[in-house]
C-alpha cells in the first residue's frame, strides 16, 4: 500500500489537477467535432488541445508527447517534497503510442521521433532523475499498471518514491487506426447507454507521485490492491462473460473494503462490447448494487493516461463528497444488473475501485482509499529458473543447446512456428516483432504448464524497440491522402503488448500479462522489477524475459520460465 502525496492533470480542461475537477464539476467537456482532424479524412468528435494551449505547453527541443510528460510531472513534483536527483526515487511513465506523431513510415521520415522509453529518459534526465525511468505499454491499462508497477516496486523496498504519469497524444496514427477499426463515434460519447455509438478519442498527461514508509494520515489517499490479468480471450475484443474484469475484482476486494466503496468508476468507453463486458463482470463481481460511474464523456478516451486521470478526477469529488454522474447517459443500453449514476450524488464514503481493460486482453482491478489499511511488505518470493530459450538471427538454443535449424535470419522464426507450434493463430498476419515474441515464448512453454492453474501462469516482457516495424507499416497505409487505406490488422499489432494476448490466447495464461520498455537492456532493473512483482502476486510459473526486433535482420530473445516456490 502507498501513498499519493501529489497530483496533476494536464489536459484540454486545465493545466491543474484543480482546473480539471472545477471544470469536470462544471459539467464542461474537451470534446469537439472536428473535420478532417489532423489530416484524416472524415468527421471525428474529439478531447484536443486548442492551439493556444499547445503553443504554451510545447517546450523548444522537445516532441510534444515529451512536453505533457515535462509540464505534468514538473507540476506534481512542485506539489510535494519528492525528490528526483535521490537514487530512492524513480520516474515511471505508463503509454500506449508515446510521440508516435513524430514517426514516419521509413526512417527518413522521422521528426524528433525517440523509442518511447528513451523519449522518456531524456525527459527524466531533464527533470534531474538519476536512475533510468521504466515505461508500461499495456494498451488502455498502462497508467493502471504503470502503478501497480510503482506500488510493488515500493513496497519490495527497491524505492522510497516513484512519480507516475499516464499519457498519451491525439495523432493520427491512432485516429486512423481507431476509424479502420469502426470504433468511434461522431458525437460525444455516451457510456453504458442504449444510444451509444463508440468512443471519442482525447489526450492527456496525469501523474502520481506515490511513496511508501510514511506515517498514516486520514487526510491522504492510498492505492490499497490491484490485480492485473487477461482473459486470455481475444486480441481486439473483450470476453462477453467479463470473466477477466470480475477475477480481477474479486482479487482485490476483501469483505472489508466492500462495504468502504462510494462506487465503481468503470472503464466505460461507450464501445459496444467493452460496456456490456464491464456490466457483466461488476454484477458477476458482487458490484451491482453500488453506483457505477465513468468521465471519459469529459475527456474521451486517452488511453495510457485514462486510469490515472480518471482517479484523480474521482479523488477530488470524493474529498467533496459526492459521486460525480457519467454524462450523457438516460437509458440502460448494457444487460449486466448495474446502477449508472447520472446525476451528483451525495457520499460520506471515501474508497473506490478504478476498473480498466484493453487490447491485448488484459485488465486491471484498482482500490483507493483515504483510510490507510495496514498492509506489510510483501516477503520476497523465491524461484528457480526450469527452463531457458534463445532466439537470434543465428539460431535457436533451448538451455543452452543449440537446435538444429535450416534457415537463418527472419526465415528462422517462421520455421520455428511451424516445425513446433503450427496453430489456428494469427502469426502469419504479425509484424516480425510479434512472431518472435510469439513463438519464442510458445515453445518455452510447450508441454510446460500442465501443472500450473491458468490463473497462476504470468507472463511479463521487456523491450526497447517494441513494434516499431509495425508502427510504420501502418503509417505507409495512409501516409499518401489519395492512397487511404489503413488496415486494422496491421494497426492492431502497433500495440506492443498484444502479442502478449496472442501468447496468452495460445498458453491459457490467464494471469497478470504486461510488457515494460527500457532504454536499454538492463538485467539489474529487469530483476528488480520480476522480483517485486513476483512477490506481490505469487504467480505459479512465469515465462519472462526481453524480446527486441530493431530491423528485419537484427533481433533477439532471451526467455525464462520461472517456477515460484
Amino acid at each position: 500500500m502507498t501513498r499519493i502525496l501529489s497530483t496533476n492533470i494536464t489536459s484540454p480542461l486545465g493545466l491543474t489537477t484543480e482546473e480539471n475537477y472545477a471544470a469536470v464539476r462544471r459539467g464542461e467537456t474537451s470534446l469537439k467535432l472536428m473535420d478532417g482532424c489532423l489530416g484524416v479524412p472524415g468527421r471525428f468528435c474529439v478531447g484536443i488541445f486548442s492551439e493556444g494551449q499547445r503553443a504554451a505547453l510545447k517546450k523548444d527541443g522537445f516532441s510534444w508527447f515529451e512536453s505533457l510528460v515535462l509540464h505534468s510531472v514538473t507540476d506534481a513534483l512542485a506539489r510535494c517534497p519528492a525528490d528526483p536527483s535521490s537514487p530512492r526515487t524513480i520516474l515511471i511513465v505508463g503509454t500506449s503510442t508515446a510521440g508516435i506523431d513524430e514517426l514516419g513510415d521509413v526512417p527518413e521520415k522521422d521528426g524528433n521521433y525517440l523509442a518511447p522509453d528513451i523519449a522518456v529518459k531524456k525527459v527524466a534526465r531533464h527533470l534531474g532523475f538519476v536512475n533510468d525511468p521504466v515505461t508500461a505499454s499495456n494498451a488502455c491499462i498502462s497508467g493502471a499498471t504503470a502503478q501497480m508497477l510503482a506500488d510493488r516496486l515500493i513496497s519490495s523496498g527497491y524505492y522510497d518514491t516513484a512519480v507516475v504519469c499516464g499519457i498519451d497524444i491525439l495523432s493520427a496514427f491512432v485516429l486512423a487506426g481507431f476509424e479502420a477499426l469502426k470504433a468511434l463515434s461522431q458525437s460525444p460519447c455516451r457510456p453504458f447507454d442504449i444510444e451509444r455509438l463508440g468512443l471519442n478519442i482525447g489526450e492527456c498527461a496525469a501523474t502520481v507521485v506515490m511513496s511508501g514508509n510514511l506515517p498514516a494520515d486520514t487526510d491522504s489517499w492510498y492505492i490499497v490492491d490491484g490485480c492485473l490479468n487477461n482473459d486470455a480471450y481475444h486480441v481486439s475484443a473483450p470476453i462477453p462473460s467479463g470473466d477477466g474484469v470480475c477475477r480481477a475484482i474479486k482479487k482485490v476486494l476483501t469483505p472489508e473494503l466492500k462495504p468502504m466503496l462510494a462506487c465503481v468508476a468503470a472503464h466505460g468507453t461507450a464501445t459496444m462490447f467493452n460496456d456490456q463486458m464491464e456490466s457483466k463482470a461488476i454484477e458477476g463481481a458482487g458490484l451491482g448494487d453500488i453506483l457505477t460511474t465513468t468521465v471519459k464523456p469529459h475527456y474521451g478516451h486517452t488511453f495510457g493516461a485514462s486510469g490515472v486521470v480518471e482517479s484523480i478526477i474521482m479523488m477530488c469529488a470524493l474529498n467533496e463528497g459526492v459521486i460525480p454522474p457519467t454524462p450523457g447517459f438516460e437509458e440502460m443500453g448494457v444487460s449486466g444488473k448495474i446502477r449508472v449514476c447520472d446525476h451528483p450524488e451525495p457520499t460520506d464514503k471515501k474508497a473506490f475501485i478504478k476498473l480498466q481493460s484493453g487490447f491485448g486482453s488484459c485488465n486491471g482491478a484498482m482500490i483507493y482509499a483515504r483510510t490507510p489499511a495496514p498492509a506489510a511488505a510483501p516477503a520476497k518470493a523465491e524461484y528457480d529458473v526450469a527452463k531457458r530459450l534463445r532466439v537470434t538471427p543465428d539460431g535457436l538454443w533451448i538451455d543452452d543447446q543449440a537446435v538444429p535449424l535450416e534457415n537463418r535470419g527472419s526465415a528462422l522464426i517462421t520455421e520455428i512456428f511451424k516445425k513446433y507450434l503450427a496453430d489456428g493463430s494469427r502469426f502469419f498476419k504479425m509484424d516480425l516483432y510479434s512472431r518472435l515474441a510469439y513463438a519464442g515464448t510458445s515453445l518455452l512453454a510447450k508441454d510446460a504448464l500442465e501443472d500450473a492453474d491458468p490463473e497462476d501462469r504470468a507472463l511479463f516482457i521487456f523491450t526497447q524497440n517494441g513494434s516499431v516495424l509495425a508502427d510504420r507499416k501502418h503509417l505507409s497505409t495512409f501516409s499518401n491522402p489519395e492512397e487511404f487505406f489503413p488496415s486494422p490488422a496491421i494497426f492492431i499489432n502497433t500495440l506492443p503488448n498484444v502479442v502478449l494476448g496472442e501468447i496468452a490466447v495460445k498458453n491459457s495464461i490467464k494471469g497478470e500479462t504486461t510488457l515494460v520498455l527500457l532504454p536499454h537492456r538492463d538485467e539489474a532493473a529487469m530483476n528488480r522489477i520480476i522480483e517485486a512483482t513476483v512477490s506481490a502476486t505469487r504467480p505459479s510459473v512465469m515465462l519472462c524475459g526481453w524480446v527486441d526486433c530493431e530491423a528485419e535482420d537484427s533481433f533477439i530473445a532471451d526467455l525464462e520460465m520461472l517456477k515460484i516456490k
